[in-house]
């Protein structure tokens, strides 16, 4: 208990504390005795608090501070006793070393000039004192003079205009930062803002004013005599326009806050020179955004949660603000971005979340924005189609793009650029495979957030890259497991992980990946208890630490097993004999009659790839040196004769190898999946291992489920991937012909003698 630094004893129906009654609780920070009918409070009962930094004892029928012994307490900051039966505001010496006093809510009618006297005459500047739901009827003039704040809430504390507008007048020499006055947004009495009304402000020196809950009248209040006003804040008010008598030229923040306002007040804010905050938010009935702004010292600018509709945004924006360093548009209606984004070099942070976004995507409109640190795009819409979708933000340390979309083929590259990426949000992007290249470059990356996305497997080799992660977000996916190598790197790289609501598979099939969730949850790597089973079924809705798993099969069950697949063995040679026959019989008879290749390679692709084979491959081959000759459907099959004849003589019994052309398109065509199968089975025959890869474009590898065969050949296999770069595609070339000339010594020497007669 001695290290205990938080006790909360909200309603314990404490009615006596004894003295020494946290005796030895030297390290305690926080004590909260809300909701406790404490009858007596012993002068010792705060005794041996050393530390304590904050005081909780609202709701406790306290009548006033004289009854708390809190005077040795040197280090508390903040004490709140509200809603309790406080009659007098009187404050006692120890008062001035707080930062806080919150006494909101209790009965203070009537404040007289010596309730502050111990509080007159001394720098308070880290002081804010909470009067707000007093019924203030009275303050005796004085009361406040020569008294230093920093923050002095009068929210709902007057009853009606002419008592607010006395007791202002009363305050007159109140030095204070911040003050706030008006009702909570849910009072139901009107209290107008009118003219005359907060005369006594002028006798004070306030350097922020915030007005809530009140109504506005055509006679607008004039704030031009607030000399040293340099914050306005209008809070949950009715207010539709914003006059200039509103705005003295001293302003240097400006927050309207759910309000009436329809248009941007884009001419009062223009006459503002000193301005370098504009918040207006959360304001229903605001569309329009027209007119410029001429806010040349302008650093912030947040016009979150309105209905702004702008299909041109920000020209009216980056030209009269040269020095704009945040922009939030989250939470509006549409925001179109456009290359007038190239004008705001200084921006650091962009929100543009849970806005429709157009053009962020399909044009690179981040190109000159080297100094964005911050950049949210969650919610947006945005599809992301060119690789070059967040080129030039070289200083972006956290991006979130939640809830958008990607193309395949750019995944792979689309984070190239963002080296200095600390967070990346990814959850909800419909992702069901990520490319092994995809994080290559985020060597900083320390948070990544891959939830409520349709992931089967994330590959060990996605993940190695990232040498700062510490935090990782699988939640809400499909993983059944995960395998080995992505286990290991988890327990030796990170410090939170979060694999909840995944349909885990507790049978013995993953039993390795079972045992490494029991044996780091015994280490003390903590997993959510969401972490459950969803097969089989008996196991169903378990969690993966209490599985208890029995996998060693008596012999009984092993000889069950082994019937049952011969059982399967002989169905699948009843349901595949007649499709492999044809190929058997004539492998048989080609072999019989005829043992000379006449190609180097039969070319296997889907027929949407046509034009690159046309234009890329046979040029290269045929025409190149060596020389191959490559057997293609469309120039080589003997028309007339059934496709599946020709696909076995004339492609594959007169090949040496199998050139596969593999695609999104070859995966999803089911005269490519045959073809290829028809090859395996001639490699099989012919104990030969004649095929070749070609990677075209980057695949889903989710979708190569159903062609389990080409599946398992990538996992084994090394293949050759195209790439756009000169260098990169030299080096394709030269191992492509490199691996087609492999185990044909006679065929090389043949073209070697036929180059030299040719010369």
């Amino acid at each position: 208990m001695s290290k205990l630094e938080l006790l909360d004893l909200t309603r314990c129906s404490i009615t006596s504390i004894d003295d020494y009654a946290f005796f030895g609780l030297k390290s305690l920070h926080t004590l909260i005795l809300t909701g406790n009918p404490v009858m007596h409070w012993p002068p010792l009962t705060f005794s041996d608090l050393a530390s304590l930094h904050r005081l909780v004892v609202v709701e406790t029928s306290l009548t006033s501070l004289s009854q708390l012994s809190l005077a040795h307490l040197t280090l508390l900051k903040e004490l709140h006793v509200g809603r309790n039966l406080f009659k007098s505001l009187y404050l006692p010496n120890y008062v001035s070393s707080l930062h806080v006093l919150d006494l909101r809510a209790n009965q203070i009618a009537d404040i007289k000039e010596n309730d502050l006297e111990n509080l007159r005459n001394i720098n308070l500047s880290n002081f804010s004192l909470i009067l707000s739901q007093n019924p203030i009827d009275h303050i005796s003039p004085g009361a406040f003079r020569s008294v230093s704040l920093h923050m002095l809430h009068l929210k709902g504390c007057f009853s009606n205009a002419d008592i607010m507008r006395s007791n202002l007048n009363a305050m007159s020499g109140l030095l204070v930062e911040k003050i706030v006055i008006g009702h909570y947004r849910i009072s139901y009495m009107k209290l107008w803002f009118k003219s005359g009304h907060f005369e006594g402000l002028y006798g004070m020196d306030v350097n922020e004013l915030t007005i809530s809950g009140m109504h506005f009248d055509d006679n607008t209040l004039s704030l031009e005599f607030f000399k040293n006003l340099t914050s306005l804040r209008v809070i949950h008010t009715d207010l539709e326009v914003l006059w200039s008598e509103m705005a003295p030229s001293s302003l240097q923040k400006l927050e309207i806050k759910r309000s009436l306002l329809t248009g941007m007040p884009s001419g009062v804010i223009s006459t503002l020179k000193e301005l370098k905050e504009i918040r207006i938010t959360e304001t229903q009935k605001l569309t329009s955004f027209v007119h410029d702004i001429v806010v040349p010292n302008l650093e912030l600018l947040d016009l979150s949660g309105n209905k702004l509709n702008m299909e041109k945004c920000c020209s009216l924006i980056s030209d009269r603000a040269p020095n704009l360093q945040h922009l939030n548009l989250s939470y509006n209606t549409l925001i179109g971005i456009s290359s007038v984004f190239l004008n705001m070099p200084h921006l650091l942070s962009l929100d543009l979340s849970h806005s429709q976004v157009i053009t962020v995507g399909i044009h690179p409109v981040f190109e000159l924005m080297h100094k964005l640190i911050y950049l949210d795009l969650s919610y947006t819409g945005c599809h992301f189609s060119i690789e070059c979708s967040f080129c030039g933000l070289y200083s972006v340390e956290v991006l979130k793009v939640s809830k958008t979309k990607f193309s395949t083929n750019i995944l792979a590259s689309v984070f190239k650029n963002l080296t200095e990426l600390r967070l990346l949000d990814m959850s909800s992007c419909e992702l069901n495979y990520i490319p092994i290249e995809t994080f290559a470059d985020l060597k900083l990356l320390k948070t990544l957030d891959l939830s409520n996305n349709d992931l089967l497997e994330l590959q060990e080799s996605v993940l190695s890259p990232l040498l700062a992660l510490t935090i990782l977000n699988l939640s809400f996916n499909s993983f059944q497991s995960l395998s080995k190598e992505t286990t290991t790197f988890i327990a030796q790289n990170l410090v939170k992980v979060d694999l909840s609501h995944n349909p885990y598979d507790c049978s013995c099939d993953q039993k390795i990946f079972l045992l490494w969730v029991q044996e780091q949850n015994t280490r003390g790597f903590k997993f959510s208890e969401s972490l459950k089973c969803n097969t089989p079924e008996y196991l169903q809705g378990t969690q993966l630490i209490k599985v208890n798993l029995n996998c060693i099969m008596n012999i009984y069950l092993s000889l069950g097993g082994f019937l049952i697949a011969i059982a399967i063995s002989g169905g699948m040679f009843h349901c595949y004999k007649k499709k492999y026959f044809h190929l058997c019989y004539l492998l048989q008879k080609y072999k019989t009659s005829n043992t000379e290749k006449e190609y180097d390679a039969f070319v296997i692709y889907s027929s949407l790839e046509e034009e690159w084979v046309k234009e890329q491959l046979v040029p290269k081959l045929e025409g190149g040196t060596p020389r191959f000759q490559l057997c293609l459907h469309y120039r080589d099959f003997i028309p007339g004769v059934p496709i599946t004849t020709n696909i076995v003589n004339e492609g594959i019994c007169r090949s040496r190898k199998a050139l596969i052309i593999l695609s999104q398109n070859f995966i999803e065509s089911k005269w490519c999946s045959f073809e290829f199968e028809m090859v395996m089975s001639w490699q099989f025959l012919e104990s030969q291992c004649g095929i070749i890869v070609i990677l075209l474009e980057a695949v889903n590898m989710a979708h190569l489920k159903h062609m389990l065969e080409l599946s398992k050949y990538l996992r084994k296999n090394t293949y050759l991937k195209w790439s756009d770069g000169y260098v990169e595609r030299k080096i394709f070339w030269k191992r492509l012909r490199e691996a087609l000339q492999q185990g044909n010594e006679t065929a090389k020497c043949a073209r070697k003698l036929e180059d030299d007669d040719g010369e």
